[in-house]
């Protein structure tokens, strides 16, 4: 097998997920009991990478650099962790060059939860001979993310980044008039990459190339040619906690298979991440869910389904957790009612209290009386509630 290497973006600040991102980095943020980073890493790993995997970070990086001191499931993989400062996503790979010491590299965000079948993209950019090929997915509003027109050869010809929709209807009209093209205006770039060696020396060369979506693609496209890779694969950008809960959700659903929750064993599609624990009288655990460790349910506790509980959860008596995600250090007292909320480490919420659908607490919020929340309420770190 040809040997590739790898880049992990980890240094995003994550600002569209406050509270979540408060004190803990993006790439560590935990879906289904597992940093988004290791997410990241088992595709690379199934991918058969096996040259020098570098993760470039920047926000809170003391945090991920502390998470690989201690971890040994990543034992077989030869990661670096190099002492860079990059300004922009295209910065971080130039400043990160002297590692990639193969033909052709990956380069990937480590915020993204995804099951591409990264070998065929692999092969798919080998073939096509382009000097970079980029992952691409149909999704229903591209405005959000920037929109993507090829050919019929897969050959990328326009970005849009974030377009308004007049931005995007002139383009359309634009590109629909040569009979030659074959026009899909609804694709995103997933945030997956593949280059030959050659585009390092491109951006050493031109330094006011510093942001892939923004500046490097356009470029690469107008002077050299590269190629989308579409396939219908799944695909999560977990950039806010509406969709970091969704994301829960779906890996617990088994969408983003063969990656799963983190877990010791799994039985029924409830993921445990211990021996199971003895459920008080007329408790239940519902599926899909996920359990961490050191977890304990009150007399008629009802969890799930889609519900992921991190470790040292406590719950009370006659509580009912559904379709939300729970971190570590959490109490939870007495007839509790939680619909589709995150509550983040070292909380304790009391008796009595009722969450709406939507509720985000950030961490070490104290909360001194019954908490009844509003549909979409967001209680930022450290907060106080009385």
């Amino acid at each position: 097998m040809e040997e590739w290497s790898a880049i992990v973006l980890a240094g995003g600040m994550g600002s569209r997920l406050l509270p979540l991102t408060s004190y803990c980095p993006k790439p560590m943020v935990p879906v289904a009991n597992k940093p988004m980073i290791d997410y990241n890493l088992e595709l690379l790993r199934n991918a058969g990478i096996n040259g020098k995997i570098v993760i470039i970070t920047k926000h809170l990086q003391k945090k991920i650099r502390a998470y690989f001191a201690k971890i040994e499931h990543f034992s077989d993989l030869d990661i670096i962790l190099p002492k860079v400062d990059p300004l922009d996503t295209a910065d971080a790979v130039r400043k990160a060059s002297n590692y990639i010491d193969t033909d052709r590299f990956i380069v990937s965000m480590a915020d993204i939860i995804t099951n591409i079948p990264l070998n065929d993209f692999m092969t798919f950019h080998q073939k096509k001979g382009g000097i970079a090929s980029i992952t691409l997915k149909d999704v229903p509003y591209p405005r959000d993310f920037g929109v993507i027109m090829l050919n019929q050869d897969s050959r990328i010809l326009l970005f849009l980044e974030k377009p308004h929709p007049e931005e995007l209807g002139l383009a359309v009209l634009t590109f629909s008039k040569k009979e030659t093209i074959h026009l899909q205006s609804n694709l995103v770039n997933t945030g997956i990459y593949a280059f030959n060696h050659g585009v390092l020396d491109i951006l050493e060369s031109l330094h006011d190339l510093m942001d892939f979506g923004k500046h490097v693609f356009p470029y690469l496209a107008r002077e050299y040619g590269i190629f989308g890779y579409v396939r219908d694969y799944y695909w999560m950008d977990t950039g806010n906690p509406e969709t970091y809960l969704y994301t829960n959700w779906d890996v617990l659903r088994r969408w983003a298979f063969p990656y799963f929750p983190k877990a010791s064993w799994e039985e029924n599609s409830i993921w445990w991440d211990d021996s199971k624990p003895e459920l008080a009288p007329r408790a239940q655990v519902k599926s899909p869910a996920a359990i961490g460790s050191a977890v304990k349910f009150g007399l008629g506790t009802v969890i799930g389904p889609h519900t992921v509980l991190g470790n040292k959860v406590t719950i009370g008596e006659n509580t009912t957790i559904r379709a939300s995600v729970i971190w570590d250090q959490v109490e939870i007292g007495d007839n509790v009612r939680i619909d589709e909320a995150v509550i983040c480490n070292n909380i304790i919420i009391p008796n009595d209290s009722k969450l709406a659908p939507g509720t985000v607490i950030g961490p070490n919020t104290r909360i001194e009386t019954p908490l009844i929340t509003t549909r979409n309420q967001i209680i930022r770190e450290d907060s106080v509630i009385s």
